[in-house]
């Protein structure tokens, strides 16, 4: 049952303007209201950019498993979004038995947060992330699937796809820029990726260059040679295996392996945990015996091999290799196939390497000399050594670049330092405004910087479209010391004094964590480039409730945060103060005394207050420039 004023007198609601403010007790649970780890699963769901509450939302408490499959969700507790966007589950054990939470919802997506549940849970958006699936030599990989796990790889998948005959996949209502979101594939020969979506909006599909896995393939039989159905098998070391499951006649194929991994672990259906000792280099299919079954203590079981005879490897050809503009230090590069154990010998001293004859192998050209680019390498593939020419001919990928002339209000050339702002200190130095700036590796979108010697010029900050061909970005004039986009004013018109300001940008940046950017002193932003649809988030101080507005039409924008505030102060029945949580909008604050929120727009507010064994809080307030103050009295839970 509620309590509202109008039907009731209650000692519970106390106000210095009983006008100004409506108290009503009730039963429901808002967050705060359960104790450390202990009690129901309470939070809000609320849009990352607009805080709008999120209602309707499925949410998972989702335990970890230590056998996860392609394509399968398990979960312990579910529950959905109320029309203000919170969610209570009821968990009957008082010890949490879940690690990981999941939130679907039909147009917001799907979202991943760990076990710590925060009063309020901010969803980045939603998008479609293209996918280009390839294989070791470079072919489009059609029919492999993909699995996304927004956790640790004992977690679920949350989305999956199918690519289709070009190679090409969607990942479809996933936000990009989550915490954890992992990709990986399972498909015949390709090792299963296993790395996070490095995707924005407006970039082209992700390439996933899948590297070469052998299928491992075997049969798992009882003591007496009885197949054995449902067991998982693993031939790896990461959390998420891979694993198989076996057939019922027992046999399984575990895909996406590392060359010269083996299933080394099976877990039977009841949960016993066995392992086996098998040579990563004998041939497939082996057959794992399991112990007899009265040698509980057992927890070993027998290898047998297969008789297949071990593939003969190909012949090979030496040829030389020219790399053509090649790094200034120097590159490094060897042969890989399939066949081949190992990757070879690097050729660093000589110019030549062994290339086999009637198989597909890769030429892998890297530049061993750039330590903070690992990654920085280039694979030439070819269908046979046979066709190749000697001397083999390959050409360097040059680095993305970008160019461009500084120009201020007149079109006049400004000299200036043009870099990307990192550790990296790649830059510019723009003499006579022109600039030709290398990327070094950096694909992608990637912030430039463009800082005017003359100090009295204001920087610009702005987000460039890399091309993935190692192209030329050619950006035209641009323009410093223009006013700035957007400028935050008090309700006088006067700069806001500690007031800071941060860019929400649709699924450019992690849920909860917007790109916060300085203001100069007469309130002028100082970040990157503004476009509409963006949202800003500005603090009157370090203290204020944030404000969140999009930013429409061309601008420039001015906002003018509001001021408004409440004086609040929670109390049990005996008239001590308490420790309690206050929701406001997407907003929550903890508080054990008087707390004043402040930076509240104007107009009628709604704050949720609970705490622990007390009966819950809704208060309706009209908020204006000066503080209103609210008692709030709740007596213990029945």
């Amino acid at each position: 049952m509620e309590l509202s004023l109008p039907r009731c007198t209650l000692a519970a609601v106390l106000t210095a303007a009983a006008a100004s403010a409506q108290v009503t007790i009730t039963d429901e649970l808002f967050p705060g209201a359960a104790a450390g780890e202990r009690g129901p699963y309470l939070t809000r769901l609320v849009d990352d950019l607009s805080g709008a509450p999120i209602a309707g939302a499925e949410v998972f408490l989702v335990p970890e498993h230590g056998t996860p499959m392609c394509g399968e969700f398990w979960f312990e507790h579910r529950g959905t979004s109320d029309a203000d966007g919170f969610v209570r589950i009821d968990v009957p054990t008082p010890v949490r038995k879940w690690h990981w939470q999941v939130m679907r919802h039909p147009t917001a997506g799907v979202a991943v947060r760990n076990s710590s549940v925060a009063a309020v849970w901010r969803i980045g958006r939603p998008f479609d992330v293209p996918l280009e699936i390839r294989d070791w030599a470079g072919r489009p990989a059609g029919g492999a699937r993909i699995g996304l796990c927004g956790g640790c790889g004992h977690s679920p998948d949350v989305a999956n796809a199918t690519a289709g005959p070009n190679g090409f996949a969607v990942l479809r209502g996933i936000d990009p820029q989550q915490g954890i979101a992992d990709l990986y594939v399972q498909h015949p020969g390709l090792h299963f990726f296993y790395e996070s979506v490095r995707w924005r909006p407006g970039e082209p599909p992700m390439v996933v260059q899948c590297g070469f896995a052998p299928d491992v393939r075997g049969r798992v039989v009882a003591h007496d040679g009885t197949p054995v159905a449902g067991a998982f098998v693993c031939a790896g070391s990461k959390h998420r295996g891979p694993w198989a499951r076996t057939a019922a006649d027992g046999t399984f194929t575990v895909l996406g392996c590392e060359p010269g991994d083996a299933p080394h672990r099976v877990v039977l259906p009841d949960g016993r945990d066995l392992t086996f000792d098998v040579d990563g280099d004998d041939p497939y299919p082996v057959t794992l015996r399991l112990p007899e079954p009265y040698r509980r203590d057992a927890y070993e079981g027998t290898v047998e091999v297969t008789a297949n005879a071990r593939p003969v490897p190909p012949a090979v050809r030496r040829v030389r290799v020219v790399v053509e503009q090649a790094p200034p230090d120097g590159v490094e590069f060897f042969a890989w196939y399939p066949q081949l154990a190992d990757k070879g010998d690097v050729a660093k001293e000589t110019d030549a390497v062994d290339v086999p004859i009637g198989v597909p192998f890769v030429l892998v050209v890297r530049d061993d000399h750039m330590e903070y680019a690992p990654d920085r390498e280039y694979a030439f593939r070819f269908a046979d050594a046979a066709a190749v020419p000697d001397p083999l001919t390959v050409r360097w990928q040059p680095d993305p670049r970008v160019t461009g002339r500084v120009v201020d209000a007149a079109g006049r050339p400004v000299p200036a330092v043009v870099d990307w702002g990192d550790e990296r200190g790649l830059r510019a130095d723009a003499a006579d405004g022109t600039f030709d700036l290398t990327a070094g590796y950096r694909r992608g979108w990637q912030l430039l910087g463009v800082r005017p010697n003359d100090g009295a010029l204001r920087p610009r900050y702005l987000w460039v479209l890399l091309p993935a061909d190692g192209g030329t970005r050619a950006l035209g004039d641009l323009a410093v010391g223009q006013p700035p986009q957007l400028t935050v004013r008090d309700g006088s018109g006067a700069p806001l004094a500690g007031a800071t300001a941060a860019l929400l940008r649709p699924g450019w940046q992690e849920p909860a964590d917007p790109s916060r950017w300085p203001l100069d002193a007469e309130g002028g932003w100082l970040g990157p480039d503004l476009q509409q649809g963006d949202w800003v988030v500005v603090r009157r101080d370090d203290d204020a409730v944030p404000f969140r507005t999009e930013l429409k039409g061309s601008g420039p924008w001015t906002i003018v945060p509001p001021d408004g505030a409440v004086d609040l102060d929670v109390v049990g029945a005996d008239g001590a103060r308490l420790g309690a949580v206050v929701v406001v909008g997407d907003h929550a604050e903890e508080s054990d005394g008087p707390l004043r929120l402040h930076g509240l727009p104007h107009g009628p507010t709604r704050l949720w207050i609970s705490a622990p064994g007390h009966r819950s809080a809704r208060v309706d307030v009209e908020v204006g420039a000066a503080p209103r103050t609210v008692r709030v009295e709740l007596p213990p839970r029945r």
